[in-house]
């Protein structure tokens, strides 16, 4: 929120990233999932006009954590990896993987998980410069 100026609903973001640890055999509900994705955020010039266009006003890369993560159903990692929402609701299952993360694929990949919580570990500005 405080990089971009709201919560993002990560539509039409990159999934850079994804990676996931067990926990040791002595630690038990200790896995954990990250995800990186590429935000970008435009803005409209000359609405309306002939001179419209849409320029790049941010690119941010946020890592999320999912602790306590398991019950994985993803699929087709690929160059691009084009989301249209990362949503995170209750699931009902049980208490210790109480929450229902469903990546909504566009491009690539997409699935869901289960976990204990969600967390931002990281935003990081992104110079675009070369990608445009």
């Amino acid at each position: 929120i405080a990089e971009l100026g709201y919560w993002p609903s990560f539509h039409d973001a990159e999934v850079i990233a994804f990676s996931a640890e067990r926990a040791f055999p002595f630690k038990r509900d200790e896995t954990i999932a990250h995800l990186a994705v590429h935000v970008r955020q435009y803005e409209s010039v000359g609405e309306g006009t002939t001179q419209y266009e849409q320029v790049l006003r941010k690119s941010v890369l946020v890592r999320l954590a999912f602790k306590g993560a398991c019950d994985f159903d993803l699929s087709d990692f690929n160059h691009q990896n084009v989301i249209n929402a990362i949503t995170v609701s209750a699931s009902g299952a049980n208490e210790s993987t109480g929450l229902l993360v469903n990546i909504e694929s566009i491009w690539g990949f997409g699935g869901s998980l289960r976990c204990q919580s969600v967390e931002v570990e990281n935003v990081e500005a992104v110079n675009d410069a070369l990608s445009k």
